[in-house]
């Protein structure tokens, strides 16, 4: 059985904070991936998910290859140079190193996806209202799981509890009226 995506809309930041402990406390829900998303009131549109991004997966494969080098470079025996010999050997090993290492960190990041479909998100997050930000969580037997859920989620004044599909069709509906 495949995962499935579930969208709950909150009246707000801190309350979006309070629910998600809370969802993560339980222990009758496996949580896959999650993402919040929001949008500002000049429009524009946050997600915060587990996706790392080319320049992330850069610097940290430029620092692990610039360490890596460096310590590799002290090992063989690069201190041992006389004068800055040392100094230069170790600065240009590292900095070879993080040069290969931050391609390689940013290539292996552009292929490999960790989060969510982007187009998904994105559109959800076109049809939300300013200030309501969206939790949107990715688990197993979402459709046996979404009453309870539901039920759980109701001291929070969660204002839509839905699968990804219905819960962008009711917020476009809510957006109409």
């Amino acid at each position: 059985m495949s995962a499935e995506f579930i969208v709950a809309v909150f009246p707000s930041r801190a309350i979006l904070t309070k629910a998600l402990d809370h969802i993560l406390a339980l222990d009758f829900i496996d949580i896959q991936r999650a993402a919040i998303v929001a949008k500002a009131a000049s429009g524009e549109t946050v997600i915060l998910d587990d996706d790392i991004s080319a320049d992330e997966g850069g610097i940290a494969g430029g620092t692990l290859g610039a360490a890596m080098a460096a310590f590799g470079l002290v090992q063989l025996g690069a201190l041992a140079l006389p004068g800055v010999g040392a100094i230069i050997a170790l600065g240009a090993g590292a900095l070879v190193g993080g040069m290969i290492g931050g391609l390689s960190g940013r290539f292996a990041a552009d292929l490999i996806d960790f989060g969510f479909k982007n187009n998904q998100i994105e559109s959800l997050a076109a049809d939300l209202q300013a200030g309501h930000p969206a939790l949107v969580i990715e688990i197993q037997k979402a459709q046996e799981l979404l009453p309870r859920l539901r039920d759980e989620l109701k001291p929070y004044r969660a204002e839509l509890v839905e699968r990804l599909p219905d819960a962008r069709a009711n917020i476009q509906k809510a957006a109409r009226r």
